[in-house]
């Protein structure tokens, strides 16, 4: 009788963890945006912590004077950074949005011409100010859908400093919490994977913003030694699109290039040179610096996770797909290759 309930008794506790599994994947699911939400503010609690480690070097005081001197001067950043944008990026933006659509009904009826007709689209808007409000009948309408949204951005990115901040300020008194939850013969192991998954994320962020200064820098400069209009633009985006991997430099490709067409071949011919010397520079200077302390995640994976973020849960999905890749990875080899498995990850 004995013999006959040991396998019953395998088979239910089969079953049991299969049916935990579906419903642990349901609940992500239902709550994938919550959860993308928690792991922004984590991510930027790993960004105060790079910041505050990196001033031990600097000032060798306490932990807590440290955060709290990163935060003033990361406020203060933030602030002259959206007072310095407003002044300098506004019109700019305004004169780019126009003369990107111009040359988008340029490139529609060049290809008219050619007897391929592109599928109908109306008029794109000729300022930024129609962008943002194409009907001045509507004008309440649009105001009451932009402040709902602005309200919605400002509350996201409300609770992510505040899961940021309060992480940072004692990170030490979560990880206690998540290992107390584990068996005691875990907790060591647990608690080196979860040391392992801070440092690629630590690294990796950090690799990340220095890319996205260096290349907008450098696209800044090479577009305006070119004489490039709206140079500054360009280069804020080229660097802000590429923190998408793989996919971010040819996505800010397109609208340098349109920009280029309406100053002719040869600005095309250069403006394209400018781009591909920095990417150049990025992927091979740049980019193994930053793998020497992150995970090598294998590009296709990396691209699928990027692509299926971005379907399910929009521009969230695609900031965030990349760095979740890693710590999940790392989770998966250590845990369950290396641990369950036996195999060398």
């Amino acid at each position: 009788m004995s013999h006959v309930a040991v396998p019953w008794r395998s088979n239910l506790s089969t079953m049991l963890a299969v049916l935990a599994v579906g419903v642990g994947l349901f609940l992500a699911w239902k709550t994938a945006g919550t959860l993308l939400l928690i792991f922004a503010g984590l991510l930027f609690a790993v960004l105060l912590d790079a910041c505050t480690r990196g001033l031990a070097y600097l000032l060798p005081i306490g932990r807590s004077w440290r955060l709290a001197i990163v935060c003033i001067l990361l406020t203060v950043g933030i602030a002259w950074l959206l007072v310095w944008s407003s002044t300098n990026l506004v019109g700019q933006a305004d004169s780019l949005i126009r003369l990107i659509a111009e040359q988008l009904r340029v490139l529609r009826g060049e290809l008219r011409s050619m007897g391929i007709t592109p599928p109908p689209s109306p008029d794109g808007p000729r300022t930024l100010t129609q962008l943002l409000f194409p009907d001045p009948g509507a004008l309440f309408g649009h105001a009451y859908s932009a402040f709902n949204l602005a309200s919605g951005l400002l509350g996201n990115l409300v609770v992510v400093a505040f899961i940021g901040l309060f992480t940072a300020a004692s990170p030490e008194t979560y990880r206690r919490g998540i290992l107390s939850l584990l068996p005691g013969h875990r907790q060591q192991r647990v608690g080196e994977v979860l040391d392992e998954m801070a440092e690629v994320l630590r690294w990796w962020l950090v690799g990340q913003l220095v890319a996205v200064v260096l290349i907008a820098a450098s696209m800044w400069a090479g577009l305006t030694l070119i004489g490039m209009p709206g140079a500054l633009l360009l280069g804020v985006q080229a660097g802000l699109v590429n923190f998408i991997p793989y996919l971010g430099p040819v996505i800010s490709a397109v609208p340098i290039l349109l920009a280029a067409m309406a100053y002719g071949h040869a600005m095309v011919l250069w403006a394209l040179g400018v781009h591909v010397t920095v990417q150049l520079v990025e992927g091979y200077v740049l980019a193994p610096l930053i793998q020497k302390r992150t995970v090598d995640v294998p590009p296709v994976l990396t691209l699928v996770a990027v692509m299926l973020a971005g379907a399910l849960f929009g521009a969230l999905g695609i900031a965030l797909a990349m760095p979740l890749v890693a710590v999940l990875r790392i989770a998966v080899v250590r845990l369950y290759i290396e641990d369950r498995l036996g195999h060398a990850g």
